[in-house]
């Protein structure tokens, strides 16, 4: 069982506590620097000041590669199943019953 320990994430110049399993710090860590990095392209990008405005921009391009990655993730998960299918097939062909 992972160990609960206390950390502090920097997003938009604001300290978050937080209480995490240990096996969570450095997901974290690296989500924090990602929404860093991507709130500072979109200010600069767009010339937003609101902070605001630019933490829905990061939620929303957040939002849009995890549903392209699930679809991506879905997408070869069918193909595989359909490649496997076909070994099936293939080794079933060859199986005791046809020799």
């Amino acid at each position: 069982m992972s160990k609960t320990v206390s950390i502090q994430v920097q997003i938009a110049n604001k300290s978050y506590p937080l209480k995490v399993k240990e096996d969570q710090v450095e997901v974290l860590q690296q989500a924090a620097l990602k929404v860093s990095e991507q709130l500072k392209a979109y200010q600069s990008s767009f010339n937003l000041k609101e902070p605001q405005d630019i933490l829905a921009m990061c939620a929303l391009q957040q939002a849009a590669d995890l549903i392209s990655a699930s679809n991506a993730r879905e997408k070869n998960d069918s193909e595989i199943a359909k490649e496997l299918s076909k070994l099936s097939e293939m080794v079933n062909a060859f199986g005791p019953d046809n020799q």
